[in-house]
């Protein structure tokens, strides 16, 4: 199935995307993985299809993985990027940036910090610092952002097509290739 994407807004705003990302990396201290860089100044972010992903959280419980299907919603658009890992200041650990989320409260996190960089990650967003009973989780997805967009799928029925798919969303969309 080919991916594609369509984007967050209604047009694409890529232009000035490859100067705010260096200037981001500049301040920061910290360099974006090559992948995840390059989708962001060609595409700024984006609403991929397929857009379904299993996310298998942790249960304190029983200890047991509990998989589930959930809907990228977007990859965050550079500016939201940089703006939201800010606001979600110390409830992310240290070196991980939001990049992008499902319609509810699933977070996928870009690490990179440097014993798992460019690994991506879901997190149940929540209130507690990191580290605390309530906020201490990551969930594994992928060992970089082009292995995060090899997993996306769609199901028998095309429920993502189904949530994905508007008369925008197709006429604007375009071939997302996989590094």
């Amino acid at each position: 199935m080919e991916l594609s994407v369509s984007p967050v807004e209604d047009n694409w705003q890529t232009e000035g995307i490859a100067e705010l990302v260096s200037g981001w990396e500049q301040e920061s201290g910290l360099a974006l993985p090559a992948d995840y860089r390059a989708f962001l100044i060609s595409f700024n972010g984006g609403r991929p299809y397929p857009n379904m992903f299993r996310h298998t959280a942790l249960l304190p419980e029983d200890g047991c993985p509990n998989a589930t299907e959930h809907f990228l919603e977007c990859f965050y658009p550079a500016d939201r990027v940089m703006s939201w890992s800010r606001e979600l200041g110390d409830r992310l650990p240290a070196g991980c940036l939001a990049i992008g989320g499902d319609p509810g409260l699933l977070e996928i996190i870009l690490s990179l910090r440097p014993e798992d960089y460019g690994a991506t990650y879901s997190w149940v967003r929540n209130w507690g610092n990191w580290g605390s009973p309530e906020n201490g989780y990551l969930c594994p997805q992928a060992s970089s952002f082009s292995a995060l967009l090899g997993m996306l799928f769609d199901d028998d029925e095309e429920s993502g097509h189904d949530h994905w798919h508007t008369p925008r969303a197709e006429r604007m969309k375009r071939s997302l290739e996989i590094a």
